[in-house]
């Protein structure tokens, strides 16, 4: 009976962009030579909110291990390696694990939208039941990030924290990719400011020097100074 390896699929919605699998184990060596390895990279295209799912294909495959009945005639330091087969349900349990597993903290059934499906297209099922997952996920993350504001623990406010906010149609200061990159604490109240500011438009202390040109103005009219 001829073999006829096992296809799966996994579907995502996920609209940030998470990091490349590399695995090694394929159908065939991609190099040449005694050190060559096998390797099969996953990776997946971020998703806008509403957008259609994205669906990436896995094949039984296999790794190369070493073969110890089968080394006998080679010389000293040379090594022997045979093909073992990686069944594709495995596979998909490994990489689901790397991108939504190990979340700490998140409330249950909360996580990315990425599952496994049945077939090559998402059914509306399968595309509910992404949506409800992720929007739980991401509610946790935007409210974690909205406390981390008020505490003003701006460093500790992650990338996917403003992912979050954005994907639920939040406008915060901190969830603004761009601000927060151009954007720090003032040491005196802690609020974020420009990087570029001189006074802090909350407290209203000064946190860098003036230029020269504007000093001088400073000491004669530091009031409107203060506001332009």
């Amino acid at each position: 009976m001829q073999y006829k390896p096992e296809c799966r699929y996994i579907a995502s919605i996920y609209p940030g962009k998470l990091p490349t699998i590399t695995r090694y184990y394929g159908e065939t060596p991609h190099h040449t030579g005694k050190d060559a390895k096998r390797s099969t990279p996953f990776s997946l295209v971020p998703v806008p909110r509403g957008g259609k799912p994205y669906v990436i294909q896995v094949w039984d495959s296999f790794e190369s291990v070493l073969d110890i009945v089968g080394s006998g005639g080679l010389t000293r330091g040379q090594k022997a390696y045979m093909a073992k087969p990686v069944p594709a349900e495995d596979i998909v349990k490994d990489i689901l694990t790397h991108w939504t597993g190990n979340l700490f903290n998140v409330p249950a059934g909360a996580s990315p939208g990425i599952i496994e499906v049945a077939n090559s297209t998402a059914t509306q099922a399968d595309i509910r039941r992404m949506e409800q997952m992720q929007t739980m996920y991401f509610e946790y993350l935007y409210t974690e990030g909205k406390r981390l504001a008020q505490e003003h623990l701006w460093k500790e406010i992650s990338d996917t924290m403003r992912l979050a906010a954005d994907y639920l149609g939040y406008k915060e200061t901190w969830s603004h990719r761009d601000i927060a990159r151009d954007s720090s604490e003032c040491p005196f109240c802690t609020e974020l400011i420009p990087n570029s500011a001189l006074k802090c438009k909350f407290c209203g202390e000064k946190v860098r020097e003036y230029p020269a040109h504007l000093a001088k103005l400073a000491d004669v009219v530091p009031e409107k100074v203060a506001t332009t």
